[in-house]
């Protein structure tokens, strides 16, 4: 059985405690769990989850933003997930994006209960409310990616050019935030695309936003707005075997 931890930046510990308490709830054994306070040591992001990930001993390192609760079934829905991933997975998460843009995975947010089928399945980039980093893959998060934004995409396009994979997988819980677009986001995801931007055609997909270089031809631009568009209209109206009792127990928190 693979072994897995927790990591968590924190600046809330008020957020944090009530994220900590309803896993604590229906996690059996209770996971290690590392918080870092970034802002306190005057880490980036990056600086901060790769601090974890060389501290933490298990298979898989969860990492986990501190606005999130966990339904009855995330634990073992996780592991059980974690523990059936082929070797040659090293990231995987609850949200991404496919190179084409089309969505796969399962949350509830402000935008209500997301889902996009079927699930697992590979993906170019995953949302990093939720990153599971599979310790032997070597993969650490690139420090040179300014502020709070875009690490996770990053890390996942590394672990395609490295031949690895990212799957994006079936164990949903509640963010209580979609975040801000503020203008640190803008600087990341500049950032992100002068890195990679050449190499998948000056269009990248992620599931927060879809960036497009100034070089993307027309038609993949339209296509993967299009694309884009579909997928977030389909998002609440996509069957989802176990909706009811997952959006009961949520709501109950």
């Amino acid at each position: 059985m693979s072994t897995v931890a927790f990591l968590s930046l924190v600046n809330d510990p008020t957020q944090f405690a009530a994220c900590q308490a309803s896993l604590r709830a229906v996690a059996s054994p209770f996971p290690q769990w590392l918080t870092v306070e970034p802002n306190r040591r005057g880490w980036n992001a990056a600086q901060g989850l790769n601090h974890g990930l060389d501290t933490l001993a298990a298979d898989w390192v969860v990492c986990v933003h501190q606005d999130v609760l966990f339904p009855a079934d995330f634990w073992i829905r996780l592991t059980s997930s974690l523990a059936a991933l082929a070797p040659d997975v090293a990231v995987a998460g609850i949200v991404g994006c496919e190179r084409s843009g089309r969505y796969r995975g399962h949350i509830v947010d402000p935008n209500g209960h997301c889902y996009w089928p079927t699930l697992p399945h590979p993906v170019l980039t995953l949302d990093e409310v939720l990153l599971a980093v599979r310790k032997s893959s070597g993969l650490r998060f690139d420090e040179q990616v300014p502020g709070f934004h875009c690490y996770g995409a990053d890390l996942c396009l590394t672990a395609a050019a490295q031949g690895q994979r990212c799957m994006a997988i079936d164990a949903p819980l509640l963010h209580l935030s979609t975040g801000k677009l503020d203008a640190s986001y803008e600087r990341a995801s500049s950032w992100l695309m002068a890195k990679w931007g050449k190499q998948y055609g000056q269009v990248l997909p992620m599931p927060t936003l879809l960036l497009q270089g100034a070089g993307a031809r027309w038609s993949r631009r339209l296509f993967h707005r299009l694309r884009r568009r579909r997928d977030r209209l389909a998002r609440n109206s996509n069957v989802c075997p176990h909706q009811p009792c997952l959006v009961r127990d949520l709501q109950a928190r």
